[in-house]
């Protein structure tokens, strides 16, 4: 009855498949080449971190090193080529057997040499192109200042975006603002971001980043006396937030320096990753984390980084990196409670200063971060040892909700921790353990082995204590606590021929002691299986199926104790990029998704889009149109799905109810050194007359957004 009840929906989808799986069959005559058309490997990610979080993230610190290499390829018979495995192109085996087969056959002249290797095929080889170069290798460079300063490069980019239509905060007058503290945007709708950047070679960098969201305030003179003293200094003069930093690498014995806004990246992330990392996606084989040390932060997420300095000292095979970091952060402020002194209950991440509310919450809590880490690094075998201790300068008070009852308190925490990586022959092992000063403890391990020449197998073990305590990692994990959670993961990539290859994977997981909506423990899984097609004539296809069970609290009329439930999501996807020509690309996508809880109505959803990419290779005007269909039964059964955006915007919207969505983009390169972004983009709900809740209503049925950005270089 209840896919019954839909079939009228899926008429549209069924005919849209049927026409691409012709064009499928059309195209494979046409000649064969490779372009720059797939980056579903990196928009899958941005996906499933955009569903495991409310917040609304800048991911430039994910996307840089893609952006850097598109522009400047690695050289892949050079010895920087481990850099393909650090940002996720290839995994351990295919790096070595990349190695070994240079060791043997010497120097690779084209792309089309790299399915001669075993675990490389069609898809590997679309993947990487874009970022890799042929040819012979130039390994004496050095870093030259006076060189670095001439043929560096500066780059200014200017961003203004606002949603046309109103909003509820900003209907009510600013001067009522005191007796609405929490009602009222007392800035402008709209959002303001600049960048500046130095680059040269990766190797000197300097860079600031301002950014000021819609709703809050630029400067302070726009505001009453009255609430200029409520404020007090949370408004300063410009940009709600400033970011800045100075990058160095190889000066001497000093392998890496950065002074500024940075992030640290170590091991598997258990003990010290302080940014965003990838997780679970469908290329299942690449669970594991590559930690880069330091790296300077490039992006406007406002309270998730270090401020101060660190540098790593390079003697042979071993690294020191020693750092230190003072940064002001956003916390609820709760009255005094011992000591006269006050105290707050939560950490707030959503950087927003629009209300009197918000703006009262900044910059409350002072965090002081020093430690270091020491690493070994041989061509077989790598470790590191890292400790660190973190002080809060107010302590943070847990309410007494039952699933808190192990969350960090107070004011200070001390963690320590050990990991490893080794390869033999066919076979990479990793892990890390990790403690912290409570006495919680924590250890990840895992393999990556190829069982044949053409199946790749990752198995990856997780046991976090449910008293263990981290402000600053970001280990694999399915929830985002990072503590009270056991899992075991099993993933596989198998080459069935050139151009068709199965991946997937299995993840089954618990959590010894309660947690979030579930008021006793409970377990859950995870299952995706995914065909991917290509053909060796610019078509990128696949078919996709995603399973996930977990347990939630459900409560039954006259039943004051919560009943766990199990909650189904079952997920399918189609998608198929295929290039019409050398200047227009094609892709389409469908979803669809059945929501089901075994206390509560199933619900259904699907969403279909078809993209339109027009890139000449002679015109400096290149555009991006999406026009979107989506119907869902209700929130639960949403779908997110990445869009093309301005140089360093990001769009993960979620879509759910009926209706539909589309948006263009242009950019137009008018000089050499002048580029021009511009994006329009409009929601449309069938079945509602307001969008949204408190301060971001909107009566109507329709939502639009504009954004201009202007990239310099000068």
């Amino acid at each position: 009855m209840f896919i019954h009840k839909h079939i009228h929906k899926c008429y549209t989808i069924f005919f849209s498949i049927c026409l691409s799986l012709l064009y499928l069959e059309t195209v494979a005559q046409t000649p064969d080449s490779i372009r720059t058309t797939n980056v579903e490997f990196i928009t899958d990610q941005l996906e499933n971190l955009a569903q495991s979080t409310d917040l609304n993230l800048d991911y430039s610190d994910l996307i840089d090193d893609y952006l850097y290499y598109s522009k400047n390829p690695i050289n892949i018979n050079g010895s920087n080529v481990y850099i393909l495995r650090d940002i996720y192109l290839l995994n351990d085996i295919q790096f070595n057997n990349l190695n070994l087969y240079k060791q043997q056959f010497g120097q690779l002249f084209t792309i089309y040499e790299l399915t001669a290797i075993n675990g490389f095929d069609e898809e590997t080889a679309i993947k990487i192109a874009p970022f890799v170069a042929f040819g012979p290798v130039d390994e004496s460079k050095k870093l030259n200042f006076k060189k670095a300063f001439k043929y560096g490069k500066n780059e200014l980019l200017l961003r203004y975006d606002q949603i046309l239509e109103t909003k509820k905060g900003f209907t009510l007058p600013r001067d009522s603002a005191i007796n609405n503290p929490g009602s009222v945007y007392l800035g402008n709708p709209q959002h303001y971001y600049l960048r500046y950047s130095f680059n040269y070679r990766n190797k000197i960098r300097f860079g600031v980043t301002m950014d000021k969201d819609a709703g809050e305030v630029m400067f302070k003179g726009q505001l009453s006396d009255s609430l200029k003293t409520l404020i007090g200094d949370k408004v300063g003069a410009g940009y709600d937030f400033l970011s800045a930093f100075g990058y160095t690498e190889d000066l001497s014995i000093f392998d890496k320096i950065v002074i500024g806004d940075y992030h640290l990246e170590f091991g598997q992330g258990l003990t010290l990753w302080s940014g965003l990392a990838f997780g679970k996606s469908a290329e299942a084989v690449q669970v594991k984390k590559y930690g880069r040390g330091i790296r300077p932060n490039t992006s406007a997420n406002e309270n998730r980084f270090f401020r101060g300095a660190a540098t790593t000292i390079r003697w042979k095979k071993i690294t020191l990196t020693p750092f230190y970091s003072s940064n002001k952060i956003d916390g609820n402020i709760i009255p005094v409670i011992y000591n006269d002194q006050n105290g707050v209950s939560s950490i707030i991440e959503t950087g927003m200063h629009r209300t009197i509310n918000e703006l009262l919450d900044k910059n409350t809590i002072v965090v002081s971060v020093v430690g270091g880490n020491a690493s070994y690094q041989h061509s077989y075998f790598s470790g590191g040892l890292t400790v660190y201790n973190t002080t809060l300068n107010k302590p943070l008070v847990i309410s007494n909700e039952a699933y808190k009852f192990f969350n960090f308190r107070g004011t200070d925490v001390t963690n320590f921790g050990a990991d490893i990586a080794a390869n033999l022959m066919n076979v990479n092992f990793f892990g890390e353990i990790s403690g912290s000063s409570n006495g919680g403890l924590a250890g990840i391990a895992g393999v990556n082995t190829f069982l044949d020449e053409r199946f790749f197998l990752t198995i990856l073990y997780h046991n976090y204590g449910r008293n263990y305590q981290n402000l600053y990692n970001n280990p694999f994990a399915e929830s985002s606590a990072m503590a009270n959670e056991t899992g075991i993961y099993f993933g596989f990539k198998a080459l069935v021929n050139s151009f068709v290859s199965l991946t997937g994977y299995i993840d089954h997981f618990s959590f010894p002691w309660l947690k979030y909506r579930t008021s006793s423990p409970s377990i859950g899984k995870d299952y995706l299986l995914q065909v991917n097609i290509t053909p060796k004539n610019e078509v990128i296809s696949y078919i996709r199926y995603r399973y996930r069970n977990k347990q939630e609290d459900y409560r039954l009329d006259y039943n004051y104790m919560p009943i766990l439930g199990n909650v189904v999501r079952h997920e399918g996807r189609f998608f198929i990029s295929y290039n019409v020509s050398n200047e227009i690309i094609l892709k389409n996508r469908l979803d669809l998704v059945v929501y089901q809880n075994q206390f509560d109505k199933d619900e259904f959803g699907y969403l279909l889009y078809q993209d339109i990419l027009y890139r000449p290779n002679k015109f400096p005007l290149e555009a991006t149109f999406r026009y979107s269909l989506f119907s869902t039964d209700g929130y639960n059964s949403r779908i997110y799905t990445y869009e093309n955006d301005v140089l360093y915007a990001f769009s993960v919207p979620s879509y759910f109810n009926n209706g539909m969505r589309y948006y263009l983009m242009l950019k137009c390169k008018i000089l050499p050194k002048l580029s021009l972004w511009l994006r329009f983009a409009r929601t449309t709900y069938f079945n509602q007359n307001t969008i949204g809740t408190g301060n971001e209503l909107i009566v109507g049925n329709s939502k639009s957004e504009i954004k201009i950005e202007v990239k310099f270089r000068l």
